[in-house]
Parts: structure tokens; sequence; C-alpha cells
């Protein structure tokens, strides 16, 4: 009988430290990583085209850190677009500005992939760019991240 004494005692408190232990995960928020952590690539081969042909780009966004992330960005995490040579002024003036927030999820070593299907339909040299823009909130801060990638030339003949 000794041993009941002793064992109901033992399992309240063990169900006790479980509870407090969950519950005290579910507001943990990783805090946000330096810049470093993440990278953007675009996957792609130098391309001369004809007029009408299909051609379709990706651009990666990786995540090197060991914890998962909730990304906070405009409606498209990675932009992709392509403009006529004379026409890419400012990279600036690309940027989306947009007011509708989303969010995504990025697994530890995980990335996620936006696919581009261009078609040109005069001849002429175009640029391709890709950029990502998001931030990540920690549980005491909130940091803002933005990557882009080198500019491709595709000429279409």
């Amino acid at each position: 009988m000794k041993s009941n004494k002793f064992l109901k005692p033992a399992s309240l408190l063990l169900a006790i430290i479980l509870m407090i232990c969950t519950f005290s995960s579910c507001g943990y928020k990783p805090e946000p990583p330096d810049e470093k952590a993440f990278s953007l690539v675009m996957d792609f081969a130098p391309v001369t085209l004809k007029a009408g042909d299909k051609i379709t780009y990706k651009a990666i966004l990786k995540n090197a850190e060991h914890e998962s992330y909730t990304l906070t960005h405009s409606a498209e995490l990675i932009h992709l677009y392509v403009v006529k040579a004379e026409d890419y002024k400012d990279a600036d003036t690309h940027l989306l500005t947009d007011t509708v927030l989303s969010e995504s999820s990025i697994a530890p070593h995980g990335q996620i992939e936006e696919f581009y299907e261009f078609t040109p339909t005069e001849k002429g040299e175009y640029i391709l760019k890709a950029y990502a823009a998001f931030s990540i909130e920690g549980n005491d801060t909130t940091k803002d991240y933005f990557y882009e990638c080198e500019e491709i030339t595709i000429t279409v003949k």
C-alpha cells in the first residue's frame, strides 16, 4: 500500500510538468536569424530564344538554418519579372508595395520555389529579375529581409 501513496502524487506531478511544458512551448517563436540564414538563387541557363518560344525560370529561397520560420510577405514571397532592356531603368521601380500580407512557412534546411513562364512576342533584349522580401517575427524582435538575384539577359531573335 505504501507504493500507491507515492505513485499517485508522482503521477500527478509528472502530468503537471508535461502540461506546463506543452503550454509554454505554444507561444515559442525562434528569434529571427541573421541575413546569411537565407539565400535566393535562380535556376537558369543563359538562353537565346525565338519570338513565340516559351521558357520557364525558377527562383529558390533556401533556409540554411536548423529552425523553421514563418515568413510574412506581400501577396507573393518571391517576385520574378521580365522587362525589355530599354524599359529597365531602376530595379526599385519594380518592387511591389502590396498592402495584402501573407504568410509562408519554411522548414529547417527547406526551400520555397517560384516559377515564371516567359513567352516573348517581340525580338529584342529582355531582363529577368527575381527578389524576395519578407519579415520574421520572434518573441522579442521582428527583422526584415531582402534578397535579390543578379539580372539575367534574355535575347530574343
